[in-house]
C-alpha cells in the first residue's frame, strides 16, 4: 500500500514537472546541433486550418493560403488585426505576408513580412527561431488551436478600428 503512494506521488510530480518544463515555458537556446530544416508538410500539417495563440493575440493560417490576426496593444489596449497570406518555404521556414490595420494610423498601408525558421534536431524535436532572431525554441503544442479560434476577436477588433 505504501509503495502505491509513493507510486502515485511520484507520477504526479513527473507530470507537474512536464507541463511546467515543457508548456508554454520555453526556453531560448542555441540552434540544435545536427538540425536539419523541417519537412515543409511537417510546418504545413502543424498550422494549416489552425490558430497560433500569441500572448495578446493570435493568428489563424487558413485554407489557400489565407492569413488573419489579431493583436491588443500592452501600453494602451488598442486594437489592430492583419489579413494578408501565409506560405512555407522548401526549408522548412514558415511565413506570412499582411497588412496591419489600427486605429489612427499615420503610414500608409504596407505589407509586413515576418517568417520562423523551423529545424528538427537528432531526436526529433522541432525547434524555431523568428527570423530576426537568434534565440531557437521548442515550440508547445498548447500554442495551436484547433480551427479559426480567433474569429470572433478577429470581429470586435476590425470593428474596434473601423474596418
Amino acid at each position: 500500500m505504501e509503495k502505491n503512494m509513493i507510486f502515485k506521488s511520484l507520477k504526479g510530480a513527473i507530470i507537474i514537472a512536464t507541463f511546467v518544463f515543457s508548456g508554454s515555458v520555453a526556453l531560448a537556446d542555441k540552434k540544435p546541433r545536427a538540425s536539419k530544416p523541417a519537412d515543409p508538410n511537417q510546418i504545413i500539417q502543424t498550422y494549416l486550418g489552425n490558430t497560433w495563440v500569441w500572448s495578446r493575440g493570435g493568428s489563424y493560417w487558413g485554407g489557400g493560403g489565407t492569413f488573419q490576426a489579431v493583436w491588443t496593444s500592452e501600453k494602451n489596449g488598442s486594437k489592430s488585426y492583419a489579413d494578408g497570406k501565409w506560405y512555407v518555404t522548401s526549408k522548412g521556414t514558415l511565413c506570412y505576408e499582411a497588412v496591419w490595420e489600427w486605429k489612427d494610423k499615420e503610414e500608409a498601408d504596407k505589407v509586413e513580412k515576418n517568417c520562423w525558421q523551423h529545424v528538427v534536431d537528432k531526436e526529433g524535436q522541432v525547434w524555431q527561431r523568428h527570423h530576426e532572431k537568434e534565440e531557437w525554441y521548442k515550440p508547445g503544442p498548447e500554442k495551436i488551436k484547433s480551427g479559426n479560434a480567433i474569429k470572433a476577436e478577429y470581429r470586435k477588433h476590425r470593428k474596434a478600428v473601423g474596418g
